[in-house]
C-alpha cells in the first residue's frame, strides 16, 4: 500500500520516490491510498497537484541527511542516470500501469504535454552530456 499524503509531500523524498521507482521496475502491486483525491480532479482548475508531479526530478527531492541523498543518487546516476531515473518516475506516477494512471481523468492533454517536455528535456541533458564527453 502507497499512502499518499494530502500536500502529496511523499514524493518529495528521495528515498520514496527510489522505492516507488524501484518496485515497479520489479512488477510490484502497489496499491494507491489517496488521503485527498480532489486535487487530482482537473473540473477544479486547479492543477498545481499535477504539475509538481509532471515535473517532479529526483534530484529535487530530500532526505533527512544529507549523505543518504548523496548516497540514493550516487546510485542512480551510476545505474541508468537521472534523465532517464526521472523517465522512470513519471512512468511509476502516470503511466497506464502507474501508481496515479487512473486518478487522472481530465488530464489527457496536460499529460501528452508534459511527457513531451520531459523527453525535449532528457533528449536534451544527452546531447550536453555527448557534447562534454567530446570536448
Amino acid at each position: 500500500v502507497v499512502a499518499i499524503d494530502r500536500n502529496f509531500n511523499l514524493f518529495s523524498r528521495v528515498w520514496c520516490v527510489a522505492e516507488l521507482v524501484q518496485a515497479h521496475q520489479s512488477n510490484i502491486d502497489q496499491n494507491v491510498c489517496l488521503m485527498w483525491r480532489r486535487s487530482l480532479d482537473a473540473n477544479t482548475g486547479d492543477v498545481g497537484t499535477y504539475l509538481k508531479l509532471a515535473t517532479l526530478s529526483v534530484s529535487d527531492c530530500s532526505a533527512a541527511r544529507a549523505e543518504d541523498k548523496d548516497r540514493i543518487l550516487h546510485k542512480i546516476r551510476a545505474t541508468c542516470g537521472i534523465p532517464e531515473f526521472d523517465a522512470r518516475l513519471q512512468s511509476t506516477i502516470f503511466g497506464d500501469n502507474g501508481l496515479l494512471g487512473k486518478d487522472l481523468v481530465g488530464f489527457d492533454v496536460i499529460y501528452a504535454a508534459a511527457r513531451a517536455a520531459m523527453r525535449v528535456k532528457v533528449a536534451a541533458a544527452q546531447v550536453e552530456q555527448a557534447q562534454a564527453a567530446h570536448v
